[in-house]
């Protein structure tokens, strides 16, 4: 059961709440692709905002390509690896959807290039064999695809990279995500398929650094580790629990959804970002469980005693979301590496 939340005593603009919360649910797998999210007036009269704040926040969703609003049908989730994939559709920023159909842009690229050559001399007939020889000489080459893993911290990128790679048999390049934008360009030059695979949480910055270039994108669910779970779960409500995470944003964020996914109506949640160092150091000494976000979970390790149990909240990769992952890239082919 999705739960909605906002705190409205909070300096944070109640849209970019509301834009958070809704990608921390996509993130986590608690929506995905095809949900169809509250109507505007719904939720911001369970919320007691303004319609305009939802609609806002709707709206920026759509542009970043998370979300479709379908006039008469309602507001969908999208995501890449989902029945919306990017490989087929393209969001404009005015949230309009375009049809991108990838055959069409072949035969249209083939015509061209054999025109070309038919103008300077080569037959039809001639031509033809060409083309079947190159298809075939793709099919015995089976080259493997270039599958980067892209996320924001190295702790994640070196821990799923490794995990990835043991999945698919395949060579994975672990690449932060402020570097994807300068980097991505030359791996385009080996004329291979690329694969970029991110988590939840950087779908937009993913997006928004591959821009129009011809890369898949593949999102990886994460969430509570089940063992990290069961953990709290026997430590109970009446523990005391902080949480550690790198900005004030997601800080907030936090607060409520941590709580509603433990089912701890009254949890004792402190929470703080790295850069608070008293506060850090207050919920490192007093807390009875400490929690971190991905980013800062090594970090926080090394500030933590030996006897201090610091639980990362989104340590586990969804199953399914990893088998769905490795369907798309490997397509049913073994490559040798």
């Amino acid at each position: 059961m999705i739960q909605w939340f906002i705190n409205k005593e909070n300096k944070i603009p109640l849209y970019l709440q509301l834009i958070d919360q809704i990608k921390y649910y996509i993130s986590t797998g608690a929506i995905q692709t095809d949900y169809q999210l509250p109507p505007v007036n719904v939720l911001a009269k369970d919320l007691g905002i303004n319609f305009e704040t939802v609609r806002k926040a709707y709206k920026e969703l759509e542009n970043d390509g998370l979300i479709a609003m379908k006039r008469g049908q309602g507001t969908f989730i999208t995501l890449p690896n989902g029945p919306t994939a990017l490989s087929q559709k393209t969001f404009s920023r005015n949230g309009q959807i375009a049809a991108f159909n990838v055959e069409s842009q072949f035969i249209n690229a083939a015509k061209n290039l054999i025109n070309q050559f038919l103008q300077q001399g080569l037959e039809l007939k001639d031509a033809q064999a060409i083309l079947a020889q190159a298809v075939d000489e793709l099919e015995r080459d089976g080259a493997s695809p270039i599958v980067v893993f892209t996320e924001c911290n190295q702790f994640q990128m070196k821990e799923i990279s490794a995990l990835l790679a043991e999945n698919l048999s395949l060579k994975i390049t672990p690449m932060l995500v402020a570097d994807l934008k300068t980097e991505i360009a030359a791996l385009l030059s080996s004329g291979k398929t690329i694969h970029v695979v991110t988590t939840g949480f950087h779908i937009n910055e993913v997006r928004q650094s591959v821009g129009n270039l011809p890369v898949i994108i593949d999102v990886l669910i994460t969430n509570l580790n089940p063992e990290t779970r069961r953990h709290l779960e026997v430590m109970g409500e009446k523990a005391s629990y902080g949480f550690i995470c790198r900005d004030q944003e997601s800080a907030v964020l936090y607060k409520d959804l941590l709580k509603a996914e433990l089912g701890f109506e009254k949890m004792n949640l402190s929470c703080c970002t790295l850069a608070e160092t008293e506060k850090v150091i207050e919920i490192l000494q007093s807390a009875d469980v400490v929690l971190t976000s991905p980013p800062v979970y090594e970090e926080v390790k090394k500030l933590a005693s030996a006897d201090r149990g610091v639980f990362n909240v989104f340590e586990r990769i969804d199953p399914m979301s990893l088998k769905v992952v490795k369907d798309r890239i490997l397509q049913g082919k073994e490559y040798s590496t």
